[in-house]
């Protein structure tokens, strides 16, 4: 009579991983991106105020809609990426134009 055991004890079992290895940089990316997005909003309120004169409702309005289009816009670039370009294509013209815009 063969021996069952638990489904735990198994050779399989080991050799399975509980999650995909990129997982925790791109939740550490994701954190950190949060933590740097807060962290912006005060100090651009008050550069906005200082430098420009914005009352508070029109700064505080500026900040969110900026807030609302960085949030949504990566979804519109993945469907044209998806949709129209490709995979090498979009990373070629995304590489071309950082380096266009940060030199």
């Amino acid at each position: 009579m063969a021996e069952y055991l638990p489904l735990s004890q198994t050779e399989d079992s080991e050799k399975q991983t509980s999650s995909h290895p990129s997982l925790i940089p791109i939740k550490t990316n994701e954190a950190l991106e949060s933590v740097a997005s807060y962290g912006l909003l005060p100090n651009m309120t008050f550069y906005l105020m200082r430098d420009y004169r914005m009352d508070i409702t029109t700064t505080q309005n500026l900040l969110f809609f900026w807030s609302a289009a960085t949030n949504f816009l990566p979804i519109v670039g993945a469907v044209v990426a998806d949709s129209y370009l490709g995979r090498f294509l979009t990373i070629g013209l995304g590489s071309i134009f950082s380096f266009l815009v940060y030199n």
